[in-house]
């Protein structure tokens, strides 16, 4: 099986070294309907890199420096001063805010691949500002009248951004109280399945963020539950995977995950697209949809180099 893993996940690096745009960005596409029927439209954003990334630092490969870099460089191109990043990239063009998802997502990333800590952390202030009364972070930074939501994936990343501290913890806790109050469709608003957010918890845990202890238990048997119902597609398996990855969990059901993401590999070393995410901000109904088989095909090969090593 390790065997195996190991060529799945050389061959999965391969498709993603050959598909990453020379500027360093991995793809996510847009589409109006959930299922990603049809081409799609390329929508350029620095989300999605953030994404692979993280699932790459797993990783040990030759190539994977390489894109590590190109990925880097990509994404400090798109960072605006104090250290914030917006949805659509400059190649995109489209007027958008700054966000919290993006811009914490991205400075973690760029955390974890050493980019100097100063210069990542002058955004913090600004992080800190953007807060709910309740305490919950706001998504978009916009002014503190100005329209905004907020959402429990989301706050997930601040917290795995900013880690606990006393300005992050009632956002930590109202994200737990909606997982165990079984309120995850209402907690987030962007994201496709209930298994989005306990990855961003769980990743959050795994990098320190311990308070998220009180819902873990919650959590695996929920990803449990969703992974069975969820059509066997190759990104819930992959979540549910690295979720238990996260959480420490070892146990028989891991290799059946991992031998369905080895049938489900396709010849040119990808794995099928999902949706991950969705728009536009509340309250206009949901009307777009993204993923693509970059970003599958990333938590693919987090999931098998994660799971093989456990084994």
């Amino acid at each position: 099986m390790i065997s195996a893993c190991e060529t799945a996940i050389d061959r999965g690096v391969a498709f993603l070294r050959e598909r990453q745009r020379a500027w360093g960005e991995f793809a996510c596409h847009k589409f109006t309907n959930a299922q990603l029927h049809g081409e799609g439209r390329p929508d350029s954003s620095p989300f999605a890199t953030t994404l692979v990334l993280q699932s790459l630092s797993f990783v040990r490969h030759a190539s994977i420096d390489g894109m590590r870099s190109k990925a880097i460089g990509f994404l400090l191109d798109e960072r605006e001063e104090p250290g914030v990043w917006r949805y659509w990239s400059s190649r995109h063009g489209a007027p958008i805010d700054p966000d919290l998802d993006d811009t914490c997502c991205a400075a973690f990333a760029l955390r974890q691949a050493g980019v100097d800590e100063q210069r990542l952390m002058s955004n913090v202030r600004c992080i800190l500002d953007n807060r709910h009364d309740s305490g919950l972070f706001k998504t978009w930074l916009r002014h503190a009248d100005a329209d905004n939501d907020v959402d429990g994936a989301v706050n997930a990343n601040v917290l795995l951004y900013l880690g606990e501290r006393p300005e992050t913890v009632a956002a930590r806790d109202i994200v737990i109280e909606a997982i165990l109050a079984d309120r995850e469709d209402e907690a987030s608003w962007y994201y496709t399945s209930p298994l989005a957010l306990y990855y961003m918890v769980s990743r959050a845990y795994f990098h320190g963020v311990t308070g998220f202890r009180t819902c873990r238990d919650a959590v695996i048997e929920k990803t449990r539950v969703h992974a069975r119902g969820a059509s066997q597609q190759p990104m819930s398996v992959a979540l549910a995977l690295c979720i238990l990855a996260n959480f420490g969990v070892q146990d028989r059901g891991i290799a059946a995950g991992i031998g369905l993401l080895l049938q489900q590999q396709d010849r040119e070393g990808a794995w099928s697209r999902s949706a991950f995410y969705r728009g536009p901000e509340p309250p206009e109904a949901h009307s777009v949809w993204w993923g693509s088989e970059e970003l599958t095909t990333a938590l693919c090969v987090e999931a098998l180099a994660r799971s093989a090593v456990a084994r």
